[in-house]
């Protein structure tokens, strides 16, 4: 190892256990911190809320590209279901929208508003439902 890296890795390992210290400290030891370097605690106070803030929103804003960029990779993926168990799990959605005396159609469409499902969300609904099918028998010797 070279001698810069040896002071990098050295500083790093100073840095790490002051970190460690500070996050260890009580309040009164952070308040008697403060007080020695001359700092105003209101001042400070606010200004660690203000970076946390920042950090949160960052992160969020992180997480939902993550989640923007998965979804329309997901969209984007072939379907994995066989024509055979599109066509057998076409009829159960078919069964489910009937109800049986139930107005479940009105119930699977809230999100649409009472609206037909398009094309494209009644083939995500089909792929779902069989992925749903094919997990719950995943265990089954049977299948």
């Amino acid at each position: 190892m070279t001698r810069k890296n040896r002071g990098r890795n050295e500083l790093q390992r100073f840095s790490d256990a002051f970190d460690e210290d500070i996050l260890n400290a009580s309040p009164a030891q952070l308040r008697e911190l403060l007080a020695e370097e001359g700092l105003d605690e209101t001042k400070v106070v606010a200004e660690m809320d203000a970076i946390l803030e920042q950090a949160k929103r960052s992160c969020g804003k992180a997480k939902l590209d993550q989640a923007k960029t998965a979804i329309a990779a997901r969209g984007s993926e072939p379907s994995n279901v066989s024509a055979i168990d599109r066509e057998r799990v076409r009829g159960k959605l078919g069964a489910m929208r009937s109800g049986a005396g139930e107005n479940m159609e009105g119930m699977m469409m809230a999100a649409r508003q009472g609206k037909k499902l398009s094309a494209r969300d009644e083939e995500g609904a089909l792929d779902d439902l069989a992925e749903l099918e094919a997990l719950e028998n995943e265990g089954d010797p049977e299948e």
